[in-house]
């Protein structure tokens, strides 16, 4: 688990401290988060950090919990009397009475091992199954209803969002007080190397899990937007300069007619042409994804983007993500129309190249530069790496971004070696990340 923190930002932190009052800990922790966090989807990476290295002392007993005498009539309560208020507490506002809830209920239930080294996981699932926690957002709903007057849709939706907000705080606040007591026991370290998963940049695309991929979706727009300004000022930067004739004369009357000061023109640079291919089989699906997404954010910093998918057959995508409004549209409509299948819809790159070639070759130029995304699995058909040669030939560029980690590469029913040797670049492209460096490295 890493955020991204500049040596500039561990400087602001280090000033922040200074005029901060240590001694209060939810100040203190305020203070060097604002220095060091710089998106909401890092927040809860450094609170875990900070939880782990900050960590308050474990409560030995209800007085020493922090609130002693809200929490000893809590101890007393039953289960089911103890989730009543849970669901009152997670109706309203404030977390006073939720984290009380939460650390009687890990006390109770979390059923915590000295001495085993695991991340915690299983002992949130342990307390929160014995709060009822599938059934918590429904029993809030009806709980906050006064009365039997129907709800608008607008309205139905905050309660909705309001009560999942909740019951997600309190599982947080399970996990934390869990982790509290995991860093008495084995200290923050040890925890700590149970707890690195990757920030969204950062998942792989092919073992994302369901939630990191949902994660994932969140940044790409803005990711978008960013790659876009930075591809476009790195055009105007490398175009060829050329002299601004009337504003150099222009400047040159004050001194007689001699141009001392050269005006150059703003730089023009022409767009280049992008062609993407890309293999949507379900072993790099959720990789095809995410490139088809950056690239249609990155749409208007081409003359044009054509956008292929393929399986063992090639269909050109270009006109979906036209008219589709947003990119699970557009996949929607691929999967639904069975795009990308000849045969048997088992990959075979050799026939897709073909096709591709017959479709695209003679709409290729040296301002076009051709983009292939897949893992290069062949099922043992014949690679037909000669087309590539031709395309090269045509194209500016060509490039290969291949999701599977390098080591990987040439085993079992890989071809990626032979299609390498026809490639300007091939590279491994497994996260976002690797794929915004690649992106704001295209010339």
């Amino acid at each position: 688990m890493q955020v991204p923190i500049s040596t500039s930002e561990v400087l602001d932190a280090m000033r922040a401290v200074t005029i901060t009052d240590i001694s209060t800990r939810a100040e203190f922790k305020s203070a060097i988060r604002a220095c060091l966090v710089k998106s909401e989807d890092h927040r809860h990476a450094f609170d875990t950090v900070f939880e782990l290295y900050f960590a308050p002392p474990v409560p030995d007993s209800a007085e020493d919990s922090g609130n002693g005498r809200l929490v000893a009539p809590l101890e007393s309560l039953s289960d089911a009397e103890l989730r009543e208020i849970l669901i009152d507490a997670a109706a309203t506002e404030g977390d006073t009475l939720l984290r009380e809830i939460a650390n009687v209920t890990v006390n109770r239930h979390a059923g915590i091992q000295p001495g085993r080294a695991v991340a915690g996981t299983f002992y949130t699932y342990r307390a929160m199954r014995a709060m009822g926690a599938d059934s918590l957002v429904t029993d809030i709903l009806s709980r906050s209803r006064h009365d039997d007057r129907p709800m608008t849709r607008l309205a139905t939706r905050m309660a909705r969002e309001h009560a999942e907000n909740r019951v997600e705080r309190f599982r947080q606040l399970v996990e934390s007080r869990i982790r509290i007591a995991l860093v008495a026991d084995r200290g923050a370290d040890a925890v700590a190397a149970t707890l690195r998963t990757p920030l969204p940049e950062d998942s792989d695309f092919l073992t994302a899990s369901s939630e990191q991929i949902a994660a994932m979706r969140t940044v790409m727009d803005p990711l978008g937007r960013k790659l876009a300004s930075a591809l476009t000022d790195k055009r105007k930067r490398s175009g060829r300069q050329v002299v601004d004739i009337r504003r150099t004369i222009r400047g040159s009357m004050s001194t007689g007619g001699i141009p001392l000061d050269l005006r150059m023109a703003e730089p023009r640079p022409s767009k280049p042409k992008l062609v993407v291919l890309a293999d949507i089989s379900g072993s790099v699906a959720t990789f095809a994804e995410f490139t088809l997404r950056l690239m249609s954010a990155l749409r208007m910093e081409f003359a044009s983007l054509r956008s292929f998918v393929f399986i063992d057959g090639v269909d050109e995508v270009t006109h979906i993500f036209a008219e589709a409004s947003t990119i699970v549209e557009a996949s929607a409509r691929i999967n639904n129309e069975k795009l990308g299948v000849w045969l048997d819809g088992r990959s075979d790159y050799g026939h897709a190249l073909e096709d591709f070639a017959d479709r695209c070759l003679h709409d290729l130029d040296s301002r076009s530069t051709v983009l292939i995304l897949g893992d290069a699995r062949n099922n043992y058909h014949n690679p037909r790496a000669d087309i590539l040669d031709v395309v090269r030939a045509r194209a500016g560029h060509l490039y290969w971004l291949n999701p599977e980690k390098q080591v990987l590469w040439n085993s079992g029913d890989s071809v990626i070696s032979e299609y390498s040797k026809h490639c300007d670049e091939v590279h491994e492209c497994r996260n976002i990340r690797q794929l915004a460096a690649f992106v704001e490295a295209l010339d």
